[in-house]
C-alpha cells in the first residue's frame, strides 16, 4: 500500500505547478536570456566581436622570453675545441607591431657556459646583449595600407553584428508573440467545436427522447452519434495542438516550463483594430521607409566592408618587400684571476657593455616575388564581390518585397474578413431557420448537419485569417523593426 501512496504523492505534486496567467504583455516582459535561441544570438554576436579583437591584438605589445639549460660529457673533436658545458642562455623583451607597416622589437639576452681545455678553464663566460630590432614593410603594406583594411574590415564587421543582434533579438520577442497569438486562434478554435459539440449532444438527446416516442428511426440518432465523436475528436485535436505550442512556447523562454499556462482575458477585436492602424502608418509612406528598418544600415556596413575586403583580395600576389634592421650592444664577461681560471659574472658582461662602445648594427632588405598566383587573387577578387553583392541585393530586395507586399496582403485578407463576417451572419439567419424547419419535420437531420458545418467553416475560416493578418503585421515587423506604431511597442 505503501508504494501506492507515495506514487500519488508524487503524481499531485507534480501537477501542484504555478499558474501562469498569459498576456502579450507579460510574455514580453519575461526574461529571454536563458532561451537557447537568445544564446544562439549571443554566440553569433559574440563570434564576429572575438575576431575583430583577435585582429587588434595583433598591434597590442606582447612580452617575450625563453631560458634554457644544457650540460653534456662528450668529448672534443678537436683537442683545443671546447666542449662548453653547463650552457645557461635566456632572453626577456618586448615587441609590437604596428598599423603602418612596421614592427618593433627589444630585449636582453645572455649567455653564460663553462668548459675546460688544455689552455685553461673557462666558469661561468657570461655574454649579454641588449638589441633593438626594426621591420618595415615597403611595398605591400606601405604605410599600413592592409592592416589598416584588416582592421576597418574587422570593425565594420563588429557593427554589423551588433546591428545583426538587435535585428534578432526583435525578431525573437516577434516569435513569442506569434507563439501567443497563436495559442488564441487554437482556444477560439477549440471554444468553436465545443460549442457545436454541446449543440450536437443536445440534438443527440432530443433525438433519443424522440425514438423512444416513435417520431423518428434509429438512423437519425447514429448520425448525432457520429456528429458528437466527430466534434469530440476535433476539441481532442485542437487541445493537442495547444500543447504543441505551449511546449514551444516554453522552449522560447525556459521560465516558464514549470508554470501551468493559462490564457488570460484577450481581445481580438480590439487587437485587429490595432493592427490595422499600424498598417494605416506603414501605408502612408509611399517608398520603402528606411526610417523603419536597420537593414539600411547594414547594408551600408556590407558595402564599407566589401570595399576593404577588395583591398585586401587585390593584394594577394603583390611583391612583399621589407626592411630589416637591428642595433645592438654586447658585453662579454671573462676575466683571468691569475690561476689558470677564467671567471665570468652576469654583472661583468653589464659592466663590460657600460665601459666600452660594443654597438653593432645590420640592415638589409627581404624580397617575395609570388609567382603563378594571378588567377587565385582573381577568384578571391570574384568572391569578395559576389558574395556581397548577394547580400546586398538579399537586404534590397527583402526591404522592398516586404514593404510592397504588406498593404496588399493586409487589405486582401481584411476584406476576407469582412465578406466571412457576412458569410457567418448570413448563415446564422439561415440557421435558425433550418432548425425551425427540422423541428417541424420539414428538413432532414443530414440537411442540418450541412448548415451547422458551413457555419462551423465560415468560424474557423475568419480565426485563421484574423491570426493570418497578425502573422502578416508580424512578417514586416521582423524586417522594419523601428515602426512608429502602437502594435510594435508592445
Amino acid at each position: 500500500m505503501k508504494p501506492f501512496l507515495w506514487l500519488a504523492f508524487f503524481a499531485l505534486n507534480s501537477y501542484a505547478q504555478e499558474t501562469f496567467k498569459l498576456t502579450e504583455k507579460n510574455l514580453v516582459s519575461l526574461s529571454p536570456e536563458t532561451s537557447p535561441q537568445w544564446d544562439s544570438i549571443e554566440a553569433a554576436f559574440l563570434t564576429s566581436k572575438a575576431e575583430s579583437q583577435q585582429l587588434h591584438d595583433k598591434f597590442r605589445p606582447e612580452l617575450f622570453g625563453e631560458a634554457q639549460y644544457a650540460e653534456t660529457r662528450e668529448r672534443p673533436i678537436i683537442q683545443f675545441i671546447p666542449v662548453w658545458s653547463p650552457t645557461k642562455n635566456a632572453q626577456v623583451g618586448v615587441r609590437q607591431a604596428f598599423r603602418g607597416g612596421v614592427s618593433v622589437s627589444a630585449g636582453v639576452g645572455t649567455d653564460q657556459r663553462s668548459a675546460m681545455t688544455p689552455s685553461g678553464t673557462f666558469r661561468d663566460v657570461t655574454t649579454t646583449t641588449a638589441r633593438l630590432d626594426l621591420q618595415v614593410d615597403l611595398w605591400k603594406d606601405l604605410l599600413g595600407r592592409l592592416s589598416k583594411a584588416q582592421s576597418e574590415s574587422a570593425s565594420f564587421n563588429q557593427e554589423r553584428a551588433e546591428l545583426e543582434r538587435d535585428i534578432n533579438r526583435k525578431a525573437f520577442a516577434v516569435s513569442i508573440r506569434r507563439t501567443y497569438w497563436s495559442l488564441v486562434a487554437n482556444n477560439e478554435q477549440i471554444k468553436v467545436y465545443a460549442g457545436l459539440k454541446n449543440t450536437a449532444g443536445e440534438q443527440l438527446k432530443d433525438a433519443r427522447e424522440r425514438l423512444r416516442a416513435g417520431v423518428t428511426d434509429g438512423g437519425e440518432v447514429a448520425r448525432y452519434e457520429a456528429q458528437v465523436a466527430s466534434r469530440e475528436g476535433s476539441v481532442l485535436y485542437f487541445r493537442y495542438q495547444h500543447e504543441i505550442l505551449v511546449k514551444q512556447l516554453k522552449t522560447l523562454l525556459p521560465e516558464l516550463q514549470s508554470k501551468d499556462i493559462v490564457l488570460a482575458d484577450y481581445d481580438i477585436p480590439g487587437m485587429i483594430q490595432t493592427v490595422l492602424a499600424c498598417t494605416g502608418v506603414i501605408a502612408s509612406q509611399p517608398q520603402v521607409p528606411l526610417d523603419f528598418t536597420r537593414y539600411d544600415e547594414v547594408t551600408q556596413l556590407l558595402r564599407k566592408t566589401q570595399k576593404e575586403q577588395g583591398k585586401l583580395a587585390s593584394s594577394y600576389d603583390n611583391v612583399d618587400l621589407k626592411f630589416v634592421g637591428s642595433v645592438k650592444s654586447t658585453g662579454v664577461g671573462s676575466k683571468d684571476n691569475g690561476n689558470g681560471v677564467n671567471q665570468g659574472s652576469y654583472g661583468s658582461s653589464f659592466d663590460d657593455m657600460q665601459d666600452h662602445n660594443r654597438t653593432g648594427y645590420s640592415a638589409g632588405l627581404q624580397l617575395v616575388i609570388p609567382l603563378g598566383k594571378a588567377d587565385t587573387r582573381q577568384t578571391q577578387e570574384l568572391l569578395a564581390q559576389k558574395r556581397f553583392d548577394s547580400q546586398v541585393g538579399q537586404n534590397d530586395a527583402l526591404l522592398v518585397n516586404t514593404h510592397q507586399q504588406l498593404v496588399k496582403v493586409i487589405r486582401l485578407l481584411t476584406d476576407v474578413v469582412r465578406a466571412q463576417k457576412e458569410n457567418t451572419d448570413a448563415l446564422e439567419r439561415r440557421l435558425v431557420v433550418q432548425n425551425r424547419k427540422f423541428r417541424e419535420a420539414r428538413l432532414s437531420v443530414n440537411d442540418l448537419i450541412l448548415d451547422q458545418d458551413a457555419l462551423l467553416n465560415s468560424n474557423l475560416t475568419t480565426i485563421s485569417t484574423q491570426l493570418e493578418i497578425i502573422n502578416t503585421i508580424f512578417d514586416y515587423l521582423v524586417v522594419f523593426t523601428e515602426t512608429p506604431c502602437e502594435f510594435n511597442r508592445i
